[in-house]
């Protein structure tokens, strides 16, 4: 039986078909112990079955020496120091610039032990059998291989070594699934804006900038929308940009955006958010003319950063010269020096 965790390059967790819960509770930040039942009004006598020392919880099974001799182990095979703070804390050990193989393995090494303590606490809790760490450690370490060979992932050649450790297979990245993203200039005298959104804890923002066909700096507008989601804020930046343009005098341009959903808004106006509405419509009648495109968010940098910077402002404003956080990108990309996607 397979558990899908909704990450892109991510395979299978094998498991019992009986133990569904567990990873229920494993991502609202608890494991199933006799502290729920506690939670629920149940009246229990609670103690650790592993050292009999402290009551049950789900942040015990991080400290309690049983977790703690498997946690410093996966520590050394993992080359890093785990967040034992809390449950949802040890997912931090995710590397965030690793490839998505070995993403992936950081993820099911955690979710197996999580998993393994916890049947090891059910073996001791209703069979009186005590699970020995040898036998934790020979659980986990094939249950990881099993769950990183279903890995779609791909990995760098630098990383075998650790894959090797696992008994996991390297997924190699191929040379002609590497696509080489250029930012592209518009004709004369049309004007291009690339946009983006964010969204940070509810909060959203987006940003924009605008370039000519020589790739100069002609402005750039950001805009803290509040609570909202990330495809309103898809959406804002793309009103703004067209909006801003008619403020500047600037009646031809091309938006650009790394949202292929946002964009669809311009072949389907259903889609967009009944809020927006009438500022889309009152958009698009504003006597510009629009061209619009996709871009990958390895050639949207830019836009992305303003968007991302949009969260520190309070409502539109206009930047007119450009912000020291994207001279490196902007000059790449003026430059036509390109970037890279990977799959």
């Amino acid at each position: 039986m397979c558990c899908f965790l909704g990450r892109s390059a991510f395979g299978s967790l094998v498991y019992r078909p009986s133990t569904p819960l567990f990873f229920w509770r494993l991502m609202h930040g608890k494991m199933p112990t006799e502290e729920n039942l506690r939670n629920w009004g149940c009246v229990i006598v609670s103690v650790c079955s592993f050292c009999l020392k402290s009551e049950e919880t789900s942040e015990h099974f991080l400290w309690c020496p049983f977790a703690v001799e498997l946690w410093n182990w996966l520590g050394g095979k993992l080359n890093c120091v785990l967040d034992l703070s809390a449950v949802l804390s040890l997912l931090s050990c995710i590397p965030l610039h690793g490839s998505s193989q070995v993403s992936d393995m950081f993820m099911v090494v955690v979710v197996h032990t999580l998993h393994t303590i916890w049947l090891s606490r059910n073996t001791l809790h209703f069979s009186m059998r005590k699970a020995t760490i040898h036998a934790a450690k020979v659980r986990i370490h094939s249950l990881v291989a099993m769950s990183g060979n279903s890995s779609i992932g791909n990995c760098l050649t630098s990383e075998f070594s650790f894959l090797d450790s696992f008994s996991v297979p390297p997924n190699n990245r191929r040379v002609k699934e590497i696509i080489m993203v250029l930012r592209k200039a518009p004709s004369p005298p049309r004007l291009k804006v690339n946009t983006d959104g964010s969204a940070i804890g509810g909060h959203a923002a987006c940003g924009g900038l605008f370039r000519d066909y020589l790739g100069t700096f002609l402005g750039a507008f950001t805009c803290n929308l509040g609570i909202s989601s990330v495809f309103h804020s898809q959406i804002n930046g793309l009103i703004f940009a067209i909006e801003f343009a008619v403020q500047n005098g600037w009646r031809n341009i091309w938006l650009e955006s790394d949202s292929t959903s946002a964009l669809m808004i311009f072949s389907n106006a259903s889609l967009v958010p009944v809020m927006l509405r009438n500022r889309w419509h009152n958009a698009l009648h504003l006597g510009v003319q629009v061209i619009s495109s996709h871009i990958y968010c390895e050639g949207n940098y830019c836009a992305d950063r303003l968007a991302n910077m949009s969260h520190l402002v309070q409502g539109p404003v206009w930047v007119a010269s450009l912000p020291l956080e994207l001279h490196s990108n902007f000059f790449r990309e003026r430059c036509s020096l390109p970037n890279y996607r990977f799959p």
